[in-house]
């Protein structure tokens, strides 16, 4: 049950719909998430409060969207790249440039560190 958190600036607001749905098929595709695990967090900010290199490394960036992926581990590195690789693809089909992601994992232990309500407590 991966889940993305989102920092970007507030001039993406009007495309937010669309970055969700590419990085939710990001993960559908390049995780084989099911495609109704769908939790996501976006917070948005103005000019000057996301702090970036323009250039590091080897990019040529004017603006950053920071991509946190939450998830269990056991992802193998072919299928993070795998994510990586639909993100890209997915957001450029949205106008939205390689250079401007930055995208990262967190693992966890997923037994003992996920609840979700719906699903009864095993005591």
């Amino acid at each position: 049950m991966p889940h993305i958190r989102v920092d970007m600036h507030t001039s993406h607001r009007p495309r937010m719909a669309q970055i969700s749905d590419a990085l939710h098929q990001s993960l559908v595709d390049g995780l084989d998430m099911p495609s109704d695990d769908l939790f996501q967090i976006f917070t948005l900010h103005e000019t000057g409060e996301l702090v970036f290199s323009r250039t590091f490394p080897e990019a040529d960036r004017d603006d950053i969207i920071f991509i946190q992926v939450l998830a269990s581990y056991g992802y193998t590195p072919e299928l993070k790249q795998r994510m990586y690789a639909s993100m890209v693809e997915n957001m450029a089909a949205i106008g939205i440039r390689q250079d401007t992601l930055l995208v990262s994992i967190v693992e966890i232990e997923g037994a003992t560190n996920w609840h979700s309500p719906a699903v009864p407590v095993a005591v």
